[in-house]
Formats: structure tokens, C-alpha cells, sequence
């Protein structure tokens, strides 16, 4: 095989149309490097560069590189997921990488960072490894050949690096998909549909809606979320598809009305059911009474539980959640339920339903994004990933980021002064509080 240098391939800057039409296609490919992300990034004042490599005229490599700069001057090149190549081909990837590095400095950038959207190492639902199936570690020892820093295999809550991922593939019908869940899954999915939960995806007219129960869900559970100019912003840049705001509401006045009738129904059905007990003695009717008296109880303990929501409340939204639809995959980023309203099942709905649209749409991947508290019931977050789990799927764990320092002098000073403003920080939350007089 003859060897790939930098200088067999060309760098060029891409059209949008070049770009989305190598990017959508890639077995790599990923929200964060789309054209409609690289759309709202632009209408949201960011420096936004989507590049190509080609070799003999073909494109054999692209990404979209964003700069930031902060108000020191310091400028990081970055590309997010990316970039999207054959990472088998050690050859094309040292002459790639070169290529990147000389773009970046060109641009006075004085870090490149890197976060290829591969596998780290495979792994099963409880987070199990299995090298047999996919081991990129060596890939981990190449880059760092070429001049890059590994910066861990810790959660990432920024460019996450851990998720849960469901394969549609295969999946015929929404039965054989809701038979792939737990049974605690299946019957909080079935419940929430009989008590008419409904979803509905936001609009900009409907925005507040979203946002309200987005932020309350954040402030509630203890999520960092965006504020309401940033999914607008979404709304107004990004397409239907690839945007997808998501809300799980009930109606309470028809809630309360469907439960009042089918307690009236049941409570009628076990008097009868006591009366030909207590006069013919039959255990099959006795047994069948049990089966009603349940139903019975569970009907006044739901009127119970929503006493504190009046009629006048009407249509709630108890979960909202943002999804994003690109590729081979459906993502959900972040959301959550308001705790007022958990007993509707609101986030299982909203999975569920996005699952189905997923199924409908030909996405091979439903895919629940970051992913923590993998390791045991006694770390934050494992709550979340069992939840997630009883959809089925696995655990994804990514190659994580990778940092080139391009400005050796420039990156040490600026990790030096980012090191102290964080052991300033830590020092500030440590120091008493003063005491009034």
C-alpha cells in the first residue's frame, strides 16, 4: 500500500450542500455535525467553517470546525463528533490530522480539539466490556502519537461521551417494539396511554409551554438547561424534523372525568359480582371480584392523588423534553418531568412516542444521549439509566476529546490561569461565612 501524505489530499472549504451530502450519508454522522446545526450555530453570531478532504477529486473526509475565542484572545479550533473518516486507515488519518492542524494555526487558534464519534470499547446494557465486538483504544495510543492529549474517560456533560442507545434495527411493528421493554416499562408506557396522556410538538407560538416545564423539570432535578433565546433560536434555523421540542400533556377535567366514569363502572360491576358471591359461593366469581375490587382502588386512589389539580388547571404539560432527529438516529438531548405532575408518566410517553415516530421514519438508532451512575445504584444518575434500560438497549461509551496544543506557550498559560481560577473558586466555597453583628 502506498502511504498517504498530506500533500496527495486537498483541504477546501465545502458548500453547505457539499457538506450535508457527505455528512448525512456517514456511518459516523451526528447532530453536531449537520448542516442544520451548522445553520443555527451561524444565526447564533458563531464562527463556523465546514471543511473537506479529498483524495483524487473524491471527498474522503469532512467536519465543521467551530472557533471561539475568549476575551483574552485565547481561540480553540474544534470539531465535535468529528471529523467524519475512515479511522482504519492510519495513513489518511495522520495526513488528515496534519491538514487540521494547519487550518487551525492559519486561523491563530492555539488548541485543535477532536471528538471522533466512534466507540471507545463496546460495551452491553449493564455497561459490561466486550472487545470482541469493537476496541478502539488503539486508536486512542494513534492520536496521541500524532500530537494529541487524551482528556479522559469521564462523563462529559458538554461534549457527552457516555449514552444509552436502543437499535431499531430489525424492529418490525410498534408491538414487536414495545415486547423489547421491561415489564415495568411496558405498563407505565400502556398506562399513561389510557389515561390520555398526549403529546404535541412545540411551535414558536408554544414555546412558553415548552420552556415553562422545561425550566421547572431543570430547577426541579437539578439539570442545566438553555434559555428560551436558545431553543427559539432552534425553532427559527433548523428544520421540523431535525428539531423536535417535545411535550407530554393531560387534560385534567376529561382525566377526572375518564377515571370518575370508570370507577362508577367498576364499583357497579364488584356489587354485583359480591352478590352472586355471597349467594352461590363461586371462587371463579370470587377471584374475578378481587381482579375489579383492585381496579376499584387503584380508580379512588387516582381521584385521590389528583385532588390538587382543579378543572380550572385544563390541559397541563407535566414532561418536556428535547429531541433531535438526524441521520440514522433520534437523540434525545435533555428534559425531564415536573415532579408535580410524575404520576402521569409524562417522560415515558415522550419516549415512547419519539420511539414509534423513530420506527415509522426509518431511524436505526433511538438514542438517550448522556448517560451516568452506570456503575452502581449508589452513584448520582443510576436512577435515570435504569429508567433508560427498561427500554432496552446499551451502554455507549465514546473516545472522548482530544486536545492539540498549537501555541505550546499560549496553551500552558492559559491551563495555568484556568487551574487557578478554579482552585479560587473551590477556596471561595470553602471560606466561613462572615456573620452578621
Amino acid at each position: 500500500m502506498t502511504a498517504i501524505s498530506a500533500a496527495d489530499l486537498e483541504f477546501a472549504m465545502l458548500s453547505d450542500a457539499e457538506f450535508e451530502q457527505f455528512a448525512l450519508k456517514h456511518p459516523q454522522n451526528s447532530f453536531l455535525q449537520s448542516l442544520d446545526f451548522a445553520r443555527f450555530q451561524r444565526a447564533r453570531g458563531q464562527q463556523v467553517e465546514l471543511f473537506g478532504v479529498r483524495r483524487d477529486g473524491e471527498l474522503v473526509a469532512a467536519g465543521k470546525l467551530n472557533y471561539t475565542t475568549t476575551r483574552l484572545g485565547y481561540t480553540v479550533c474544534e470539531c465535535a463528533k468529528g471529523p467524519l473518516m475512515d479511522y482504519t486507515d492510519p495513513e489518511l488519518v495522520r495526513a488528515v490530522v496534519e491538514l487540521l492542524r494547519k487550518r487551525a494555526a492559519e486561523r491563530k487558534a492555539a488548541e485543535l480539539r477532536i471528538s471522533p464519534n466512534l466507540r471507545y470499547i463496546a460495551r452491553d446494557a449493564d455497561g459490561a466490556e466486550h472487545p470482541e465486538v469493537e476496541d478502539n483504544r488503539p486508536l486512542v495510543d494513534q492520536l496521541g502519537g500524532l500530537g494529541f492529549q487524551h482528556q479522559g474517560l469521564d462523563m462529559n456533560f458538554v461534549n457527552v461521551n457516555w449514552m444509552f442507545i436502543k437499535s431499531l434495527e430489525g424492529i418490525q411493528d410498534a408491538e414487536e417494539l414495545i415486547m423489547g421493554t421491561s415489564y415495568r416499562t411496558r405498563k407505565a408506557i400502556r398506562k399513561a396511554e389510557k389515561n390520555g396522556v398526549f403529546l404535541e410538538q412545540a411551535t414558536l407560538e408554544t414555546l412558553d409551554e415548552f420552556y415553562g416545564a422545561l425550566s421547572r423539570a431543570g430547577d426541579e432535578k437539578g439539570f442545566v438547561y438553555r434559555e428560551r433565546a436558545y431553543y427559539e433560536q432552534l425553532l427559527r434555523t433548523t428544520s421540523a424534523e431535525f428539531t423536535k421540542l417535545m411535550m407530554a400533556k393531560i387534560d385534567i377535567p376529561a382525566y377526572r372525568k375518564s377515571i370518575t366514569e370508570r370507577l362508577a363502572a367498576e364499583s357497579e360491576t364488584a356489587a354485583e359480582l359480591r352478590r352472586d358471591v355471597e349467594e352461590t359461593g363461586s371462587k371463579k366469581k370470587a377471584n374475578r371480584l378481587k381482579v375489579v375490587q383492585d381496579l376499584v382502588d387503584s380508580y379512588e386512589r387516582s381521584l385521590k392523588d389528583i385532588e390538587r389539580f382543579p378543572d380550572s388547571v385544563g390541559v397541563a404539560t407535566v414532561a418536556a423534553i428535547h429531541f433531535v432527529c438526524y441521520g440514522d438516529e433520534v437523540v434525545c438531548v435533555i428534559g425531564g418531568t415536573v415532579q408535580d405532575y410524575i404520576y402521569f408518566n409524562g417522560a415515558t410517553s415522550l419516549y415512547w412516542g419519539m420511539m414509534l415516530h423513530a420506527l415509522e421514519k426509518g431511524y436505526r438508532r433511538y438514542n438517550f444521549y448522556g448517560t451516568f451512575g452506570i456503575s452502581g445504584q449508589d452513584e448520582e444518575g443510576h436512577g435515570g439509566y435504569e429508567f433508560k434500560k427498561g427500554f432496552g438497549g446499551e451502554v455507549v461509551q465514546l473516545v472522548g476529546d482530544f486536545v492539540m496544543p498549537l501555541r505550546p506557550a499560549v496553551f500552558r498559560a492559559n491551563k495555568l490561569a484556568r487551574a487557578a481560577a478554579g482552585a479560587a473558586r473551590l477556596l471561595l466555597t470553602k471560606l466561613p461565612l462572615r456573620r452578621s453583628a
